[in-house]
């Protein structure tokens, strides 16, 4: 994998590259990755897209979420996602699941190859922005890749305040009103918007951290010299938490493409 790759693939999984080798097995208790498939199913859904509906999901994880709308909607979708462990259980799911047929999983990176899928009913982008850049650069990514009044789906953070001193794990993250003027740039229409309440939010992480925690302590006996490595991100889960409770908000947006 090239350098610069890895740093990508570390940046929107928040941790370093000389993590990357553990991270199937530290990550292997979380399904999602990002976004609920619970919260994009209710979004999606009132959209009332027929089955066989065209989904591109960059940046898919484990792509729960695409197989999910394609288990409950009849959507056909594809995903890409640069990490090839996380491709490989995506496509194993599919199998599993008998959703193969509906859901082809490409281990690529989706910056480079973003170019190559147009037409889409919906394209999403959940949890993965840092790596893209703020809600502009987002939404610059995604609308080319769907049809005139298509959907995308975008799972990102804003600052809870606009007077919040930087925050480094949020370097490129801005205020809210400031974030909905950049969602806004292309003169796409906000359908809706999902905030989450924070202790909504901090009940999440605290389930994954525990998760991760007991994975982090298995592959530390395993592997001392990665041991440092594992126990910063956890440390990164717990900083995660304290900045949820305090200075950032989680938020899922849904726009529809105007031209």
């Amino acid at each position: 994998m090239k350098p610069e790759l890895a740093r990508q693939i570390a940046e929107a999984m928040e941790t370093t590259p000389e993590l990357l080798p553990f991270l199937p097995e530290l990550l292997a208790d979380l399904e999602e990755l990002g976004a609920s498939r619970r919260v994009i199913l209710d979004l999606v859904r009132p959209l009332n897209l027929p089955a066989g509906s065209r989904v591109l999901d960059l940046g898919c994880g484990k792509g729960v979420v695409l197989l999910k709308l394609a288990e409950e909607l009849g959507y056909h979708g594809v995903g890409v996602d640069a990490f090839p462990p996380f491709v490989e259980a995506a496509q194993r799911r599919a199998k599993t699941h008998g959703l193969s047929a509906k859901c082809e999983f490409r281990c690529a990176d989706m910056l480079q190859v973003a170019s190559e899928y147009r037409g889409f009913d919906v394209a999403m982008m959940l949890a993965v922005g840092a790596a893209v850049g703020d809600p502009a650069r987002i939404v610059g990514l995604l609308r080319p890749c769907i049809r005139p009044g298509g959907y995308m789906v975008i799972d990102d953070a804003f600052l809870a305040s606009p007077a919040q001193a930087p925050i480094p794990e949020y370097a490129g993250y801005s205020d809210h009103e400031t974030a909905l003027r950049k969602l806004a740039s292309w003169g796409d229409q906000l359908v809706k918007e999902y905030v989450p309440s924070p202790e909504e939010v901090l009940k999440e992480i605290r389930a994954q951290t525990k998760l991760i925690r007991r994975r982090a302590e298995e592959l530390s006996r395993k592997h001392p010299q990665a041991k440092e490595f594992l126990q910063a991100y956890v440390r990164r889960q717990g900083r995660e938490a304290e900045l949820v409770r305090e200075s950032v908000r989680w938020v899922v947006w849904l726009l529809q493409r105007r031209d």
